[in-house]
């Protein structure tokens, strides 16, 4: 059975949990959809504004017919530096930060044949934004 990813998010819009957000109208919500295809690891050193460890992880791919973004970034840090995702049109990138403790599913979930990544935008501003995959 073919998987329409377009299709797949508006159900997950739709089952949102949070209010207003799960009686807006898929239609409303901007949404990019990444369907990876290339993963790069990245792990470095950062030393301002204090020394700490990074690790992220890349995602290259195609954008499905309503979306124009190529690339996605997932940071992983501590719970007290997560920040909101969102969509970067210069370069076409979605930027999603993750708990440090979600790193280990994240590498699980990116062996699996079908990956895709997305982040919507409800009209107030609100973002919210996952991986998502199917073996």
């Amino acid at each position: 059975m073919a998987l329409n990813i377009e299709e797949e998010i508006d159900l997950r819009i739709a089952a949102m949990e949070a209010e207003p957000y799960a009686s807006t109208p898929a239609a409303e919500v901007r949404r990019e959809i990444l369907l990876v295809s290339e993963i790069i690891h990245t792990t470095g050193m950062e030393a301002a504004p204090q020394l700490r460890g990074l690790s992220q992880i890349e995602l290259l791919g195609l954008a499905t017919p309503s979306s124009t973004v190529t690339r996605g970034i997932i940071r992983f840090r501590p719970e007290g530096e997560l920040r909101a995702p969102y969509y970067k049109e210069e370069d076409h990138t979605i930027r999603l930060w993750l708990d440090l403790r979600h790193l280990d599913h994240v590498l699980w979930q990116l062996n699996h044949r079908k990956r895709w990544l997305w982040v919507g935008t409800w009209p107030d501003g609100y973002t919210y934004a996952d991986l998502h995959s199917r073996p």
